[in-house]
């Protein structure tokens, strides 16, 4: 899956704009279908050409983007306030945003993942069980070479006590081993 600007993933506000992005992607390739369909149609007065099997084939991309569609309308961006808040107690901690995560048994939504030295902090709805997840992320890091601990809060206060204590405890001395981390978490998310 192509996306505007790589940067723009595990950031505020990717989900709505990447959704937008896809919902444009998607309308083009139909109507790119929709076209070659048609020349084909008008020139040669019959369904029966090579220009319908182009046409069919331009419809594969444009099917796997509406899927992309789908997978990002089950999802809502944070709110700005939201999104302030949790500034508040992550400050310096290196953090993505919106993030969706695919276990083999369920899709999750985790607003908020933060790593410092080794400890990866992840916020996540109460109405979930979270082991899974955790297991999937302990999973993929260790796959990708990481030697770090995962923690998932469903509880928000308890979260924002342990940002502050990360960052109490940690200055930033493994910015490449964190960012290193986050990077490979943004890999496996939609």
């Amino acid at each position: 899956m192509k996306y505007v600007n790589r940067d723009l993933k595990g950031t505020f506000g990717y989900i709505h704009k990447q959704m937008i992005f896809e919902i444009i992607k998607t309308a083009i390739l139909y109507a790119m279908a929709l076209g070659i369909f048609f020349i084909g149609l008008l020139t040669l007065h019959t369904r029966k050409s090579l220009w319908s099997v182009f046409a069919v084939l331009v419809l594969l991309p444009a099917c796997k983007s509406l899927v992309g569609v789908i997978m990002f309308a089950r999802f809502r961006s944070l709110t700005k306030k939201d999104h302030e808040r949790y500034c508040g107690f992550i400050r310096d901690l290196p953090v993505i945003f919106e993030n969706i995560l695919t276990t083999s048994e369920k899709t999750y939504f985790v607003p908020v993942i933060c790593s410092m030295a080794g400890n990866v902090i992840a916020l996540v709805n109460k109405k979930e069980d979270h082991k899974p997840l955790k297991d999937h992320l302990s999973d993929v890091l260790k796959a990708a070479g990481h030697k770090a601990v995962v923690c998932i809060f469903d509880d928000e206060t308890l979260f924002s006590n342990r940002c502050r204590e990360l960052n109490d405890k940690f200055s930033s001395q493994s910015q490449n081993a964190d960012a290193a981390i986050l990077n490979t978490l943004k890999a496996v998310s939609l």
